[in-house]
């Protein structure tokens, strides 16, 4: 590709009437500048075949891979190209050879044997706690948190979640709570401090449930709260209709498209008559298939559902739709707090985990907020009955208030 490609190739991200004023420096150290002001970003193209890369193959792969090699380098603010990107909504042409891996990818993702789903959450989640430790809150919420204000705490606003769920499952003493995809064991933890449960949490990373299992002794929690290494296709049989509550925050996108109806199958024979449940999501408005960089690099095997997915399959099994709303702006919030910590202990996660690992996990947690903000991501918390209620409150105050006055809703 030559400099008058390659200035074509970047008038295109560009537009007509740049949104963002940017420069990109080639490889022989010339300059092609776009827009009006001071630049917000420069892109460093290292080699002339990268721009092959890029002009050839799905733009989102290449991006992310010459950006991870080091091949491309963004001196400035990576956010902001990335935001330039999803609301240029930049495309390209697949090559053959790339057309065939997002085939096999999308076919693995179907697959979702337990087998597979365990290898795949492991390559994501168990990459030592520690390393979650350095950028997540005090309790290792890995999810949406609920902001009252952009100036709230990390640790304030996760709290602020939890509670907030828990509040819409109306949990009283001696309920029994399923808790699936139960992560680092906050959710868990929290709903037999402040509700006195029972709550079985699963999940089918090693390293969060070692954790998990500890903070539970540690809590003085051991008879209380069960922490299982098990997939939610694995509760026995003889567990159905045991509970009078379950949810699911941030688990949903690891389930795959073809085994969203099984999820609400299974939840629907564990899940007593009339017990609520709450499913938290990240989530879209129409169906569309995964970033292909996201699905090779950061989460194998996952897909993001659309509402209306949800929604069929939750109906097909018995679950009645009481509520849905929508954080989305609270994960751009929570995604800049997991910005600066991560940059803050950058150093440190480098050592760690290595040059590679640090650009790929900025790429993801830069891209992953811009989506939330200019893309079409959203997250839905979805709450449902296990057969219609006629005993729920009219307003949406209850979510709100821990203490529950209507006795009629057990």
């Amino acid at each position: 590709m030559d400099l008058k490609d390659a200035k074509r190739f970047f008038s295109c991200i560009a537009g007509d009437t740049p949104l963002v004023s940017f420069k990109v420096i080639l490889w022989d150290g010339g300059e092609l500048f776009f827009g009006n002001g001071p630049a917000s970003f420069a892109i460093r193209i290292k080699s002339p075949d990268v721009l092959d890369i890029l002009f050839n193959a799905d733009t989102s792969l290449a991006f992310g891979e010459a950006y991870m090699s080091g091949d491309i380098d963004i001196e400035g603010d990576l956010g902001e190209l990335l935001g330039l990107g999803y609301r240029m909504d930049i495309k390209s042409d697949m090559s053959f050879s790339n057309r065939a891996r997002m085939c096999w990818l999308g076919l693995k993702s179907k697959a979702r044997s337990i087998r597979q789903s365990r290898c795949d959450i492991q390559t994501h989640y168990d990459r030592g706690n520690d390393f979650y430790r350095l950028w997540l809150d005090e309790g290792l919420s890995y999810s949406c948190a609920l902001f009252s204000s952009p100036d709230d705490t990390l640790e304030e606003a996760q709290n602020r979640k939890i509670a907030y769920t828990l509040n819409k499952l109306r949990l009283r003493p001696g309920h029994r709570l399923l808790d699936i995809g139960c992560g680092w064991g906050g959710i868990a933890i929290n709903a037999a401090k402040a509700y006195s449960c029972k709550v079985v949490g699963l999940t089918i990373s090693k390293q969060q449930y070692e954790l998990a299992r500890k903070r539970v002794e540690e809590q003085g929690l051991s008879g209380q709260v069960d922490i299982r290494l098990q997939d939610y296709r694995e509760v026995p049989l003889a567990e159905s209709r045991s509970f009078d509550r379950i949810v699911s925050v941030g688990m949903f996108e690891h389930v795959g498209k073809d085994n969203i109806p099984l999820f609400f199958k299974k939840a629907s024979e564990l899940l007593r008559k009339g017990g609520l449940m709450l499913l938290h999501t990240i989530g879209r408005i129409v169906p569309k298939d995964m970033d292909a960089w996201i699905a090779t690099y950061i989460f194998p095997g996952g897909y993001i559902p659309a509402a209306g997915e949800v929604m069929n399959a939750a109906q097909m099994y018995g679950f009645d739709f009481i509520d849905m709303e929508d954080l989305r702006q609270h994960y751009d919030l929570t995604l800049a707090n997991w910005i600066r910590r991560f940059e803050s202990n950058v150093q440190r996660i480098n050592d760690m985990m290595g040059e590679r690992f640090v650009r790929m996990w900025r790429l993801y947690l830069n891209g992953s907020q811009m989506a939330f903000r200019h893309g079409d991501m959203h997250v839905f918390q979805f709450l449902y009955s296990h057969e219609r209620r006629h005993d729920l409150p009219l307003t949406r105050e209850w979510f709100y208030q821990k203490k529950h006055a209507m006795a009629s809703v057990d």
